[in-house]
């Protein structure tokens, strides 16, 4: 069953969809009626989100309960990392093998195929579909520890004691919070000319206020990455072999599979069935038609991805690999008088549906 995750990402992450081309394909004298296409193989399309978070503690972080009366500060250096989500879906690409569908002469059919020769469709027009892609991460603010030296004076720099040197601080801090309240009240003695100018120094006093603040409290820095892995299972993986498809570590972004940095995120496929043969009324299977029209039946597994000993996702994908090709009679479709139409799925190159074919499309 698939788990699904909550997260919060601090980073924005677009999506587009990525269109395909199509060809209609007919048969001819140039081909001797004989129309080439190739049945899906299955890939895998996994989008991996993680968070990482990078907590930095001040320099006067000691000093914060004496002089700030705070308590909510970082203590000490940190990393962390967590993969927060999994996204995971299938498509197809043509594989090696090429099929021949062999049509009549004067029968109007045609097979739709994308622009790598995979079968969509027969005797209708069908979009390949779009893949989503993955814009550009937009990284959030990152704090600069040092910011607050842009804020203190002479006798700050050149003292010895730590302590003292919080002491300014805090009592910069304080000054910093009294000027920004007798602008808002209006009791400052130069008050702005206006509201742009006013709202521009309330702006320029909490950033200095921030920064002081962080020499005391630290930060805590968080942005989320999302990696798109893309594999086509072998015959490995469908023995149940445990791929590594990435990895991750604190205060690093995504590594691929085979980097030994970070801990690995694996994908595992197990539990692969083969599908039943068409049988006939008895019970029987069904024999290959002649001049069968190819599809794929295919086999039934459940994918699993895992970190740090956890289960991220895990469901039942339908994939070619490990199907069996079967075959539908040709005279559905060349039929000159009532042909039929067929859609094909264009992730394992299974049958949708076969329906008559529209008069108007004859």
């Amino acid at each position: 069953m698939r788990k699904s995750l909550t997260f919060i990402s601090a980073l924005l992450l677009m999506t587009s969809a990525q269109a395909q081309n199509t060809k209609m394909l007919t048969g001819d004298k140039s081909n001797e009626y004989g129309i080439i296409y190739s049945l899906p193989q299955t890939n895998l399309q996994v989008d991996l989100t993680a968070t990482f978070t990078e907590k930095v503690a001040g320099p006067f972080r000691q000093y914060a309960p004496r002089y700030l009366g705070s308590t909510d500060v970082v203590e000490a250096d940190s990393r962390s990392c967590e993969v927060t989500d999994v996204a995971l879906c299938t498509y197809g690409t043509a594989g090696p093998e090429k099929y021949i569908m062999t049509v009549k002469p004067g029968a109007l059919t045609s097979v739709c195929v994308a622009d790598d020769g995979m079968i969509l469709s027969i005797n209708r027009e069908e979009e390949a579909p779009a893949r989503e892609t993955l814009a550009e991460h937009i990284l959030p603010f990152r704090p600069d520890m040092d910011e607050y030296l842009q804020f203190v004076d002479e006798d700050f720099l050149v003292s010895l004691s730590d302590a003292k040197k919080a002491q300014m601080l805090a009592r910069t801090i304080m000054e910093i919070r009294e000027s920004r309240l007798s602008l808002s009240r209006g009791t400052a003695e130069t008050m702005p000319t206006d509201g742009r100018q006013l709202e521009l120094m309330l702006q320029s006093l909490q950033q200095q206020e921030n920064a002081l603040m962080r020499a005391f409290t630290g930060y805590e820095y968080t942005y989320s990455e999302t990696r798109r892995v893309t594999l086509l299972p072998d015959s490995a993986m469908l023995e149940g072999e445990r791929r590594v498809i990435a990895r991750v570590a604190p205060g690093e972004h995504f590594r691929n599979g085979d980097d030994l940095v970070g801990a690995p995120i694996y994908l595992t496929i197990s539990d692969l069935e083969a599908p039943e043969l068409p049988s006939d009324a008895a019970g029987s299977p069904k024999a290959y038609p002649k001049d069968g029209v190819a599809y794929c039946l295919p086999s039934t597994a459940t994918v699993t991805v895992s970190y740090d000993g956890r289960t991220l996702w895990s469901d039942q994908v339908e994939l070619s690999q490990g199907g069996e090709v079967f075959g539908l009679n040709p005279k559905l479709f060349t039929d000159k008088k009532a042909p039929s139409c067929a859609l094909f799925n264009p992730a394992t190159g299974a049958l949708v549906n076969i329906s008559q074919m529209p008069q108007t499309a004859q």
